[in-house]
């Protein structure tokens, strides 16, 4: 069973190298851009249909209207499904108001918007890299925008010692790029420094 899953988790990266359409967005997706973009358009015209669904709502409520005809009127007048426009009417057993709550979808479009800024500014930015001399030799320390991946990549195999706190500090070995890489972030670039200034202490002790 262990050796299935390993096997479908395996099929599936080869699949969808930049992850499936439920998954999260990849800063690395080549398309990241354009993903954020598409949903936040999604998230702010879901806001939009349930604000004017609860303004539909309020009205025929104070005409004491059945469920059946808000949901009816709902869904011809914003677009909403009926199955998602009975989620906002029919009320559960611990419900005591009918309407959409928009505090998690407006949340969530802030987070998309923040994180499509990330991205663009990390896209803008562009690789880069630079090297450090240090005990492990010169280590090239680098920004890669187009995998958004912050990689130490070191002159040989570094040694047990070094590997303990490469890995202490999040970042794991890529066959691939030949680097040790975590995700590019600000707490990626922290630990890099961290890492680097670590290897330095060692040598100079």
């Amino acid at each position: 069973k262990a050796h299935e899953a390993t096997a479908r988790k395996a099929v599936r990266r080869k699949a969808f190298p930049h992850g499936a359409e439920d998954e999260p967005i990849r800063s690395g997706d080549p398309a990241a851009l354009q993903k954020i973009m598409t949903r936040i358009e999604a998230t702010a015209l879901s806001i939009d249909q349930m604000k004017a669904a609860n303004v539909i709502i309020r009205r025929m409520e104070k005409d004491l209207a059945t469920e059946e005809d808000m949901i009816a009127a709902v869904v011809a007048s914003t677009g909403l499904t009926e199955e998602a426009a009975a989620r906002g009417i029919k009320l559960a057993p611990w419900q005591s108001r009918h309407g959409f709550s928009t505090t998690n979808s407006r949340a969530e479009l802030r987070r998309l918007q923040q994180r499509l800024a990330v991205v663009a500014r990390m896209k803008e930015r562009g690789t880069q890299s630079q090297e450090l001399v240090t005990g492990a030799g010169a280590v090239e320390i680098k920004e890669n925008a187009d995998i958004a991946r912050i990689q130490l990549i070191f002159p040989g195999k570094p040694d047990d010692s070094t590997r303990c706190v490469l890995k202490a500090n999040g970042f794991r070995w890529s066959p691939s790029q030949g680097a040790w890489q975590r995700h590019l972030n600000e707490a990626g670039r922290y630990a890099a420094q961290r890492v680097l200034k670590t290897i330095i202490d060692a040598s100079a002790a």
